[in-house]
């Protein structure tokens, strides 16, 4: 297992690093600006400026200091990164039946349920390698740029936003290992899960606004992930966490069921 898995992380770990340095380097650039804000005096009038709908999605994210330095964690385009990310990693079982790698595979006395044990382990390995940057940035960041008599986040908060997005990704990461039980061709598993993705996050976004669409928002990931009540301090973390962690469960049993039954 342990060969197997380090093989995997060998595969993709130029591209992790790069999305690591990509997220790091981010989030230095937030904290910069979030300092800038607060020499300046800004965030009054950013208050003043920013959309009413977008103040909904991210409004304690734009008003203090604090809630600045977080915003990386609450953007769409950061949290779908680490999700279409998690869900590529899922896929290998898809990649190795297309390239014909699962047939030296197993050909060796490897039984099947290791290689989904294997692909979950890499998912979850590079998720948390994205998300550990993000919050280790954050606090070097935060000594290095924050200026002085301004409120810190607090580390429970940074540590419950990250685990919700990384619980996101792992629910559709597990989603795309089950569905590459069926498939065989890599693409298309990432196309469509990416795709169910992004409806998924449409429709929660759409639920404020839309009422039809908040009908079947509970349905969505997304849904559990309340970035604003998180930021405030308020909001059932515990219970949200719960959903997220139960629905990637979930997800993986239905991987091992439908690679364990597929004709290979």
């Amino acid at each position: 297992m342990t060969a197997l898995v380090l093989r995997s992380l060998g595969r993709v770990r130029i591209l992790s690093a790069s999305l690591a340095v990509v997220l790091a380097a981010l989030q230095l650039s937030i904290i910069a600006a979030a300092a800038s804000f607060v020499d300046g005096g800004s965030f009054e009038r950013l208050a003043q400026v920013v959309p009413t709908f977008v103040m909904q999605v991210m409004g304690p994210a734009l008003t203090s200091f604090r809630g600045m330095v977080l915003f990386a964690y609450v953007d769409p385009l950061i949290v779908m990164l680490l999700v279409q990310f998690a869900i590529y990693l899922a896929t290998e079982p898809a990649g190795e039946v297309e390239s014909n790698l699962v047939d030296l595979l197993l050909a060796r006395p490897v039984p099947r349920h290791t290689i989904v044990s294997r692909t979950f382990l890499v998912m979850v390995i590079g998720t948390l390698l994205m998300s550990g940057a993000m919050q280790a940035t954050t606090w070097a960041g935060l000594w290095w740029m924050a200026p002085r008599d301004v409120q810190w986040p607090a580390a429970r908060t940074v540590l419950s936003l990250s685990a919700h997005m990384t619980l996101i990704a792992w629910c559709f990461g597990g989603a795309a290992l089950a569905a590459s039980g069926w498939a065989r061709r890599r693409g298309a598993v990432v196309g469509a899960i990416g795709v169910i993705a992004l409806a998924a996050y449409l429709v929660e976004f759409l639920q404020s606004i839309w009422t039809p669409a908040r009908a079947i928002a509970r349905f969505s990931p997304f849904h559990y992930y309340e970035a604003t009540g998180i930021l405030a301090g308020a909001g059932p973390q515990a219970r949200n966490l719960t959903v997220l962690g139960l629905t990637a469960l979930t997800a993986l049993a239905l991987a091992y069921w439908s690679y364990q039954r597929r004709d290979l």
